[in-house]
Order: C-alpha cells, then structure tokens, then sequence
C-alpha cells in the first residue's frame, strides 16, 4: 500500500506492496490526510519484488475492507490496478537500482529491491504526487525510495515516518496474522533485541566511548534473539550507514540503522532501529 498527496491540486500517499490495512499504514494515510488537501492510497500487491517461494498468493488481499477504513480515515482515491494493468504482457523495462541487492535485505532476497524500484517509480508517474508516505520499517526500502526520487529528478517529497508498534513493540505488519497465539506472545523478542543494542550503544557514548564496534551491536542483538526457541533461524542481523545502508565497522556520533530478519514460527520478521 501506498500514500501518496498533492498539496493543492491533488495529493496522494504511496506504500506499494501492503494490500491489508493494519494499523501502521492506516496512520501513513493519517498524516497524509493532515497535511495535504487531496490523499490517495495505491494498493497493489506487486509480484515483481516477491521471490521464489515467497508468499505472493498468500499474501492477504482485503480491498473492499481496506477500501472501507481508508474512507473513514478521509483518503479521497484508492488507486487498485491489476498486475496486468502495471505489467503488460509486452513489458519490457524494469528500474535497476546499483548496489541494493548488495545490502544484506538485497542479498536475502535477490531481485527484490528491482521490483520495488520499478514499482515506486510507476506509482510515482502515475499519480505525480506532491508527498509520499512510507514507513520505517523497511528500512533499505526507504533508503532506496529516497534514491529514486533524488537520482531520477522526480518532483516529489518522500516521508518516512516512524514504524508503528504493537503494545509490547512488536512492527505492525500484514504478515503477523500469520503467526499462532504462542508465537505472538514471544514475537516481542524482536524489538527487544534491537532496544536492547541501542542501550548499549548509549550506554557506552555516555560513558565518553566515541564509538562502538558494529560486532558488538550484532552480537547484542543475536543473544537476545538466541533466548527464543520459537525463533528458528536468524537471517542476518546488519549495522549500516543511515544514508547508503552499506555496511560499517564502528558506530559513532553519526549513528547507524541496525536491521534483523529472522524466522519466528513459519513468518518471515524484519525490523530495524536508528541509532543517533
């Protein structure tokens, strides 16, 4: 899903891979409401950033009740193309943004952040919005929209907003519904790992330390993680530069997005905090 707005004319809000509304992507809608006099929410569930054996025809799929809060909310337009309508049988041209899909998400998941760039930069010429909203939580995701927008000359302000968290600070997403009670119940474990890498780094800074090794912040996280049976496999956990997302060794003053995805049950989580 995505917001997309134009200030005057028109506005419009893009997150372009969400088709179910949860919390979080209602309040992208919610700021872009608040802050532009026409809002439009593209859903599209966009095959050309899932991977083999990713969960493409799981994915949950509800626009008649998507389209329902969205209105609540005051989103003047949803914009629901087809796949074939955004990929036409004779399609031919994809965005290929360089160094992505060396990022730790990138390699995780080859091909993927081609299909978002492509995708993003449809939406964009499609609806030309003044504003577009997306949320933290994918953060190489956000890094890259950015990049797009800077490097391809496009006339539009992206906004990132802070990821939206349960109560006990699990990242609202589509794809917790997937997980069983027990699972949800232990999923916390999650942010808990990040919270607890960010103390640390605080903790050293307000020490005098002038900068932590990116090793120790991993390490702080992945033993946090490693107290949770339910977690099966910890895909990679990556300390990276705010703007670029490759990789550093130290962590200074300047900060850092530290970033995990692991396997809790059969749902794949991601999530990030920055450090600054």
């Amino acid at each position: 899903m995505s917001v997309v707005s134009i200030t005057s004319l028109s506005t419009a809000s893009h997150h372009h891979s969400i088709l179910h509304c949860v919390t979080g992507h209602l309040s992208l809608a919610r700021a872009a409401r608040s802050q532009n006099d026409v809002v439009i929410a593209s859903i599209f569930v966009n095959p050309t950033q899932f991977g083999e054996g990713e969960d493409l025809d799981k994915y949950p799929r509800q626009l008649e009740r998507d389209a329902e809060l969205l209105g609540k909310i005051g989103v003047d337009h949803i914009f629901a193309p087809s796949s074939d309508t955004m990929y036409g049988k004779n399609h031919v041209t994809y965005v290929e943004p360089m160094g992505f899909d060396k990022t730790t998400e990138g390699i995780s998941r080859p091909g993927h952040f081609r299909g978002v760039a492509t995708i993003v930069t449809k939406l964009f010429n499609i609806v030309q919005p003044t504003n577009a909203y997306f949320g933290q939580k994918d953060a190489v995701q956000c890094v890259l929209i950015r990049r797009i927008a800077e490097d391809l000359d496009m006339d539009v302000n992206v906004q990132i907003m802070d990821t939206v968290r349960e109560e006990d600070g699990l990242a609202m997403s589509s794809r917790n519904a997937y997980l069983s009670d027990e699972e949800r119940e232990k999923a916390h474990v999650v942010y808990k790992s990040l919270c607890a890498a960010r103390e640390v780094y605080e903790s050293r800074l307000a020490r005098g330390m002038e900068e932590v090794t990116a090793d120790d912040l991993r390490e702080v996280v992945r033993a946090v993680l490693e107290t949770e049976p339910l977690i099966t496999e910890v895909q990679y956990v990556a300390v990276d530069d705010l703007e670029t997302m490759q990789p550093v060794e130290r962590v200074g003053n300047d900060g850092c997005v530290i970033s995990l995805a692991c396997i809790l049950g059969p749902v794949r989580l991601i999530d990030n905090i920055v450090l600054r």
